[in-house]
């Protein structure tokens, strides 16, 4: 019986490892949606790599660390909460030094970081495209020593396949990002320009934001120059409105915001020593000061749940929509001052009505050879009008109407001004011609 051929042996399984590379290149290319890019990668692990825990981190240079991006196993609050700092951890280690690492057995590996009790083994490969790091994928086992020097060869060639598509599809994200931010900021300044209402104005201001910014916690706080304090107007938290406390100027991340006219932006609100606590989970916030006509009128503050959640894009967006709900709110500010004024001057005006019908007569008097009957319509709601009836001699009585230049307020204390004259004079003076010239 002839020997096998060993060269031909080995040339299959090259061949057959090649056809699989080259299906990995090809499917991870098809797509620039991150999440179904991540989904492919991780069935392709999946098919030649066994795995308990599996997840793919990627690098951010803002936060200086990696975040969990995709992850089978993991435990929700650590996908939600880790950050991976450079050379932190098995991962970290492999991110730092951008080479593969493996531990047979983590028990005993100090660089290990507990993800789950029951974990033996774990293998890091770093992902590398233009020179620089992308992230890195981790695999991890129940059993010990579970990953060989070929798993790790494998995932490395793996990593080096996907990691541009990778990268590709998270610049798409992020020009697609900013496309969404240009469009919404055109879409917020012309509807926001158009509302008057302030609880209405903040609120679609939200709204608007909330789906370009995941925020947990949005607040509108205007200045109270009077009280030397941030006055909160606004305040949303896990889509419901709430009230949180007025801040004094200078205090907190807003009032660093305000006093200092730009931006405020805090990665670890726990390592800040400016941050007043509103809630126990916050941990990044953000705080961009409104300035109207060269005067800060009040501040915007987001806050996240997230470490370092609030990205320069997004400082960079709400800088860009500041001047415009700064103006918005500067108008609907003056809109409710204005309604509040009219509100009461509408008050008063019906107060003066009701007035003015008291003091003019409400019957006629008893005149031999006429019959009377009174009736007045003012064309607003006070009027000009003025009639009255005085007793002058025996069988006599003496008429008095007139009208008032002019309409409303100013026509109608004319009015009142005459009516009293007339009712200190008319007693005194019996002739109407000597009254009138005496009025």
């Amino acid at each position: 019986m002839p020997k096998p051929d060993s060269s031909r042996v080995q040339f299959r399984e090259r061949a057959e490892l090649l056809d699989y590379l080259l299906e990995v290149s090809s499917v991870t290319s098809e797509t620039l949606d991150l999440d179904q890019l991540l989904d492919n990668v991780t069935e392709f692990v999946k098919q030649v790599v066994p795995t308990d825990l599996f997840a793919i981190l990627l690098y951010s240079d803002r936060i200086k660390g990696m975040r969990i991006r995709h992850a089978i196993g993991h435990r929700q609050e650590v996908v939600r909460n880790l950050v991976v700092s450079m050379g932190e951890g098995l991962t970290g280690i492999a991110a730092e030094t951008r080479q593969p690492v493996l531990s047979g057995d983590v028990r005993s590996d100090p660089r290990y970081l507990s993800a789950l009790d029951a974990v033996r083994s774990e293998l890091a490969v770093p992902m590398m495209a233009r020179g620089k790091l992308v992230g890195v994928i981790d695999v991890q086992s129940t059993k010990a020593n579970a990953y060989s020097e070929h798993d790790r060869a494998l995932l490395q060639l793996i990593a080096s396949r996907v990691a541009f598509a990778i990268d590709n599809a998270m610049l798409y994200g992020k020009v697609q990002r900013q496309n969404r931010m240009m469009r919404a900021l055109s879409r917020v300044s012309q509807e926001l320009s158009s509302i008057l209402a302030l609880d209405e104005l903040l609120r679609r201001v939200s709204e608007t934001l909330r789906k370009l910014i995941n925020f947990d916690a949005f607040n509108v706080l205007l200045v109270d120059e009077q009280k030397q304090l941030l006055r909160n107007r606004f305040s949303m938290r896990y889509d419901q409105r709430v009230e949180i406390d007025n801040i004094p100027l200078g205090s907190g991340i807003t009032g660093a915001a305000a006093e200092a006219r730009e931006v405020v932006k805090v990665n670890d609100t726990l390592t800040d020593p400016r941050y007043i606590a509103s809630h126990p989970d916050i941990q990044s916030e953000v705080a961009v000061p409104l300035i109207y006509q060269d005067k800060v009128i009040g501040v915007i503050d987001l806050e996240s749940e997230r470490l370092g959640f609030f990205t320069d894009d997004h400082v960079r967006m709400l800088s860009l929509l500041a001047p415009q709900i700064a103006i918005s709110i500067a108008n609907a500010s003056l809109y409710e001052q204005i309604a509040a004024r009219e509100k009461r001057m509408e008050q008063d005006l019906r107060a003066a009505r009701k007035l003015q019908k008291v003091l003019q007569p409400r019957e006629a008097p008893e005149i031999a050879g006429l019959e009377i009957a009174l009736g007045a319509r003012p064309a607003r709601e006070i009027t000009g009008d003025i009639y009255d009836f005085f007793d002058c001699e025996e069988h006599c009585a003496l008429i008095c109407f007139g009208d008032s230049s002019g309409k409303s307020a100013a026509a109608a204390l004319y009015g009142a001004l005459i009516s009293g004259l007339l009712r200190s004079l008319a007693t005194s003076r019996k002739n109407p011609a000597e009254l009138m010239a005496t009025l």
